[in-house]
């Protein structure tokens, strides 16, 4: 299945978590967004990551593994289990790659810290997204991570609302369909 940039749910409030959330549930199991190098390609365009033109070919198992290792830290977190060992591990192959040279710039009109080098390569890709998940597990927002209320959904966000309550992924994807299947089962005669 080939995707277009609005198949991807923007939805996590944070990199790793919008990373995570390429991976959907249907009735016929998973749907991976990222099945292909053009799908990463895509998504990277539209979190507003830009790819090196020097490329090699990307690696879509470590990609696979990574989001993988990175649900199951979040999952980890959400559920209060001990860590997973071998997830952490998957994160810290990643992490050494992660851009850290970076500079002051301004974004959308507020001051941002990118890296220096606008353009990543794909590993520097990957540890950005490393990064971006281990910063979230270890800052305070990491009592924040929740999963949507639908028991049919697996996506996952950071809960940025003022009063922490947040509960659906989004109001579009699933909290208008729990509303509206609320509404006619209490209006069902």
């Amino acid at each position: 299945m080939k995707n277009t940039k609005s198949t991807f749910l923007l939805v996590g409030n944070n990199l790793a978590m919008d990373f995570i959330n390429t991976e959907l549930a249907s009735q016929e199991g998973s749907i991976n967004l990222l099945a292909t190098e053009q799908d990463v390609y895509d998504w990277t365009e539209q979190v507003g990551i830009h790819l090196s033109n020097e490329n090699n070919a990307l690696d879509m198992a470590a990609v696979w593994s990574l989001r993988t290792a990175l649900r199951a830290l979040m999952v980890n977190q959400i559920d209060e289990q001990v860590w997973s060992i071998e997830a952490m591990e998957v994160l810290n192959i990643w992490l050494p790659l992660a851009p850290h040279q970076q500079q002051l710039s301004f974004d959308g009109g507020q001051l941002a810290l990118q890296p220096l080098s606008e353009a990543l390569t794909n590993e520097q890709l990957l540890g950005k997204i490393a990064q971006a998940g281990a910063e979230l597990l270890t800052s305070p927002l990491s009592a924040q991570i929740k999963r949507c209320s639908n028991e049919k959904c697996i996506l996952m966000f950071v809960d940025t609302s003022r009063s922490r309550k947040r509960r659906w992924c989004s109001m579009e994807h699933c909290g208008n369909r729990a509303k509206a299947a609320n509404f006619y089962h209490a209006n069902k005669s």
